[in-house]
């Protein structure tokens, strides 16, 4: 199971703006993992995205360019490959290169759990769906 929490990241008064923030384990290009706190962003459809600065620096390995969509229109997005430690176990993910912060999405929370207390501070958890046998 993977933990994390609910952080107020803007707004003030009657309006406020929350995300909810968990760890994950990024390999670079020396195979040493660095943890990240990223977003839980169920709207993002890929796997991973990371601002610029941390896929230099880890030396990601530049695999493609995509036209995503987004809110906003279609942009290009550059892909990177990258190996995750995902409930203990390494897992190679195509990472979207952003200028924003970093965030986790559907690609990687395919078959999980994912529960939020939506409120400051509250609790974010992320679990393996059990695999059951094919009848």
């Amino acid at each position: 199971m993977m933990r994390g929490m609910v952080r107020q990241t803007g707004g003030d008064g009657p309006v406020t703006f929350w995300e909810p923030e968990v760890e994950v384990a990024i390999a670079g290009v020396n195979l040493e993992f660095t943890t990240v706190t990223a977003v839980v962003d169920t709207a993002f459809t890929g796997a991973l995205a990371l601002p610029s600065q941390i896929v230099q620096e880890l030396g990601l390995t530049y695999q493609d360019e995509r036209l995503v969509r987004l809110a906003a229109g279609r942009i290009s997005v550059r892909i990177y490959g990258a190996a995750v430690s995902w409930f203990g176990q390494p897992r190679v993910v195509p990472v979207h290169e952003t200028d924003d912060k970093p965030l986790i999405g559907n690609m990687l929370l395919n078959n999980c759990r994912l529960a939020i207390d939506f409120r400051e501070g509250g609790d974010v958890t992320i679990e393996p769906l059990r695999q059951t046998a094919p009848a």
